[in-house]
């Protein structure tokens, strides 16, 4: 299914047990943001809603529905190309209570700004992964940089480029990837992890690093 605007919560009654969902590659931005459809799902393991972008939107924040707070057996949640500008406190609230929860994708969705403190309320995390974004730390524990820039496309053009080249490439080779290795995301090496938390800055604008931002994730 690729042409979903909404999903009615009548569809999953019957399927409380259900572990594993997939919605990506839908339009379903305005209903992540209600998700009353999660209620029936209390033993969701693993739920990817990535690719679910409003067309020509680039809202602020991600807004997430509170129904999420209700997932506590989740450990893999994938959120690609919802895209949005800011990566803030408020726009995981109601994932701090998600105890299992061992990996965040929040990939390919052009975020400018990252408040890295974020990620200290989950204990269980082991893999974080804002690869493909426009992220570039700053001293005061954010990032930022402009979006439109003389050595960057502009957003139409860029999305055109990149954006549906990764989305068409995270989907070929999704199932290759899951059969390998469920719990990492796409470029990931599975020895990193062995270190503790994992975090992919890959393909952002990384062009100075400060440690201060970083210490948050110190063993």
């Amino acid at each position: 299914i690729t042409s979903l605007r909404s999903v009615d919560p009548k569809w999953f009654e019957n399927t409380t047990n259900l572990e594993v969902l997939d919605l990506s590659q839908n339009y379903l931005a305005k209903e992540i943001e209600d998700a009353s459809f999660l209620n029936f799902l209390p033993n969701l393991l693993d739920l990817d809603l990535s690719f679910n972008y409003e067309p020509q939107h680039y809202p602020p924040y991600l807004n997430l529905s509170h129904t999420f707070s209700k997932l506590t057996k989740l450990k893999y949640l994938r959120l690609r190309g919802y895209v949005f500008k800011t990566l803030d406190q408020n726009a995981v609230y109601y994932l701090r209570n998600l105890t299992n929860l061992t990996e965040l994708d929040f990939g390919t969705n052009f975020i400018r700004n990252a408040d890295f403190n974020i990620f200290r309320d989950f204990p269980a995390l082991q893999i974080i992964n804002l690869s493909f974004n426009r992220i570039s730390p700053s001293s005061d524990g954010f990032s930022g940089v402009p979006f439109y820039s003389s050595h960057v496309p502009l957003f139409g053009q860029y999305k055109e480029m990149h954006y549906f080249i990764y989305d068409q490439y995270s989907r070929s080779c999704s199932s290759k990837d899951r059969e390998m290795s469920p719990s990492l995301p796409q470029g990931i090496e599975p020895s990193c992890t062995q270190y503790g938390k994992t975090l992919d800055l890959s393909r952002n604008n990384m062009f100075f690093i400060n440690p201060s931002d970083f210490q948050n994730f110190a063993s």
